[in-house]
């Protein structure tokens, strides 16, 4: 039989990794904000053309590199947590087959 505190473990841990997941989007779109007002400031800041292209350049740079490591982390944890939820409910498909075949057996 299933037991009520493997679904509120289950129910907890799922709470978490959600969190986790939405803190790190939020993250992600902290950082694309501040690209963007970084950019803004420098179309609007009083410097040379060649200035402004330098700068831009650099943090489009700077951006492309956050960006792509927050998006790699984010792809595993994502991984990491669609494996542990296949694990899981391969167990608990187990064990209710068991409990079928425990049930008619009686």
């Amino acid at each position: 039989m299933y037991q009520p505190t493997h679904d509120q473990e289950w129910d907890e841990e799922m709470e978490q990794d959600t969190r986790r997941m939405d803190r790190r989007t939020l993250g992600l779109g902290m950082l694309i904000g501040a690209a963007i007002g970084a950019g803004a400031a420098l179309l609007l800041a009083p410097a040379s053309g060649e200035d402004t292209r330098r700068q831009l350049t650099r943090g489009a740079r700077r951006l492309y590199t956050r960006g792509a490591d927050a998006v790699a982390d984010l792809r595993h944890d994502t991984d990491r947590l669609a494996r542990r939820l296949a694990r899981r409910g391969l167990k608990r498909s187990r064990q209710a087959v068991a409990d079928a075949r425990a049930g008619l057996a009686r």
